[in-house]
């Protein structure tokens, strides 16, 4: 049936007047693809922003996206700016946020080395006694890696740098995920080698702030679709080269 234009362009309106009136939430991240980025066509592309954004559509409710640095984004959301935080734990968010408990997204920690290393697998953090270890102080490194006194700590600016220090030799170990030498040079990743399996994984929870309780249960109900019907593995696999059982198993 052919609807009439008058009838078209009022279901148009109607559509328009309710985006406009749909309550907006504002999200705050630091861009980190392919969890969540900058889109070139859109506000944010990732995962996350794809389940938010499906998330959304039902509860009604339009996203704002604010990228920020960490410590930026825990300060809007201290000053009532932000209505979610990715990524939080509560420890890290203001007082009464809550965070979402499905496996969804992870920091995956693997050894990375020189690639003329005599190490060819990781076994143990304690195979690195004695060894010069990249630290990048803005990191929220797993209390296992924290703790270890057992070698020396040199201070690098980012994953980036590091992984330059490390080709040059002036640390002997990085830890950092699958996707560490992306955006350096081809002759410098060529130096470096990643050791399997992962020694860390590390949880990375959306925070939302009070009164979204629903949308975080929502968020959790999409994330155990995913993990149930293998698009999680997928993206893992993906974009990691490792499967989401290998993730969980690794979770400290």
């Amino acid at each position: 049936m052919r609807v009439s234009s008058c009838l078209a362009g009022g279901l148009l309106l109607g559509s328009m007047a309710w985006a406009q009136a749909a309550p907006v939430l504002t999200v705050c991240a630091e861009p980190w693809a392919p969890f969540i980025d900058i889109g070139s066509s859109k506000p944010a592309e990732g995962l996350v922003p794809d389940v938010l954004g499906r998330v959304a559509a039902v509860q009604q409710v339009r996203l704002k996206y604010v990228f920020k640095a960490a410590a930026a984004c825990l300060r809007l959301a201290r000053e009532g700016q932000v209505d979610v935080l990715a990524f939080a734990s509560a420890a890290d968010s203001p007082p009464g946020w809550v965070q979402t408990r499905q496996p969804l997204v992870f920091w995956v920690l693997s050894a990375w080395v020189k690639a003329n290393s005599p190490l060819q697998s990781y076994d143990s953090l304690d195979m690195f006694r004695g060894h010069r270890v990249g630290w990048v102080a803005a990191y929220d490194y797993p209390a296992a890696l924290k703790a270890h006194t057992d070698w020396r700590r040199v201070d690098v600016l980012d994953t980036q740098r590091g992984i330059q220090m490390l080709a040059g030799g002036r640390i002997e170990v990085m830890f950092d995920d699958a996707l560490a030498t992306e955006g350096v040079a081809s002759h410098i990743r060529q130096q470096v080698k990643r050791l399997s399996p992962l020694l860390a994984s590390v949880g990375q929870p959306l925070s939302l702030r009070p009164g979204l309780e629903t949308l975080r249960d929502a968020v959790d109900v999409e994330a155990a679709l995913l993990r149930k019907h293998g698009q999680l593995d997928h993206f893992y696999q993906q974009h990691f080269g490792i499967s989401l059982a290998q993730v969980l198993q690794a979770v400290q």
